[in-house]
């Protein structure tokens, strides 16, 4: 796989104390920032001296910059891969002038920097309006590979439409889809836009080809369904996802920026907790407006799982979560459930890790 570039940063902008705060934020996030213009001088001898650097550049600026020229901006603005107006403490505003206030925190001013970023593969996906907003969005991720991630996103949906929610079960792991087959849902990928599954119970799978259909559809589903649940599939390098210009990273990006919560699954092997300790300390430094739950799944029975279970909060224990969740391994009920291409409660209403989805479900409807 291809080395991620990571984007380069240049800042000018006068006010310091603000270019501070957007130069700190950005380089916590993984962004390198490589100039920091204090004067228009400073930033048009970096952009003759760095043309190729410049080409790969976000310009974030101010047009009170020391000795400024508008004129001269104009065609220093080409040299730069893309350019963001900020309109500083000391900046005097028009209607007109294009200029964005800079976010007050350091989530909002990374959300806002990584509609920027993206490759144009597809348009800017918008912010949903409040007002409008009616499903709780949750996002269902893997700290690494076989967490089951996709039976508790499968599973959490069916349950949730068995307390008369409208449920969307989104399959957006665009590399290894699977709840298509999970389910036996053939030619899902067809689907304009979503399919019926059981009462109340909707599902949608996204392709790389069809990825620019996201933003209508998930504009569409917030005013139509309860819950939206999005199956990610496997986030490894989450600030290089969170910054990378592939399809495949896109609805990532959405999902931390957009979602009401990121829930991350681990597996209680060693392996698992490895990953999931990788991730916790990406997390440490990354900011997302999603609120973030964990979750062990596949806990073993007796004392062995007690000690996978105190592994597991040691490190859930060292971020702010405002959930942490523990399943316990089912073998039996997960083999049927997989076997007859039904949710778990179909196949064993009486089974453990159903029993803990469907407990989890009723305190999200209450």
């Amino acid at each position: 796989m291809a080395e991620i570039a990571l984007p380069i940063i240049v800042t000018a902008i006068s006010h310091s104390e603000q270019e501070s705060f957007v130069s700190g934020t950005l380089f916590s996030q993984g962004w390198s920032v490589i100039h920091r213009a204090v004067d228009f001088e400073s930033l048009r001898e970096f952009a003759a001296s760095n043309p190729e650097k410049a080409s790969s550049a976000l310009l974030l600026y101010s047009p009170d910059l020391n000795n400024f020229d508008s004129v001269s901006f104009e065609s220093l603005c080409l040299s730069f891969r893309q350019v963001i107006g900020f309109a500083s403490s000391n900046t005097e505003r028009s209607s007109d002038d294009g200029l964005h206030e800079i976010p007050t925190s350091a989530p909002q001013l990374a959300t806002f920097i990584r509609g920027y970023v993206r490759s144009p593969l597809i348009r800017k996906l918008t912010p949903l309006i409040q007002s409008e907003k009616r499903a709780r969005v949750i996002a269902v991720a893997s700290a690494g590979s076989c967490t089951g991630a996709s039976t508790v996103a499968i599973n959490l949906s069916y349950e949730l439409s068995l307390k008369q929610k409208k449920v969307l079960l989104i399959d957006a792991n665009l590399s290894e889809p699977s709840i298509a087959i999970y389910l036996d849902q053939r030619n899902l990928i067809d689907e304009e836009l979503w399919r019926i599954s059981s009462p109340r119970m909707y599902i949608k799978e996204l392709t790389r080809e069809r990825i620019s259909e996201f933003d209508p559809m998930i504009v569409k589903a917030h005013t139509e369904f309860d819950f939206v649940i999005l199956d990610l599939g496997v986030i490894r390098d989450l600030s290089s996802q969170l910054s990378d210009r592939r399809a495949d990273s896109l609805i990532i990006t959405w999902a931390g920026d957009h979602a009401d919560e990121l829930w991350i699954i681990a597996k209680p092997d060693r392996i698992g907790l490895m990953r999931f300790k990788k991730i916790t300390s990406i997390l440490s430094r990354t900011s997302l407006i999603a609120s973030i739950t964990f979750v062990l799944n596949m806990r073993t029975n007796g004392r062995k799982g007690q000690e996978e279970e105190k592994a597991f909060l040691e490190i859930a224990t060292t971020q702010k979560a405002a959930h942490l969740y523990v399943l316990p391994v089912d073998v039996r009920g997960t083999t049927e459930s997989t076997q007859s291409r039904a949710a778990l409660a179909e196949v064993n209403e009486r089974g453990v890790l159903r029993k803990a989805l469907a407990s989890i479900a009723s305190e999200m409807t209450s």
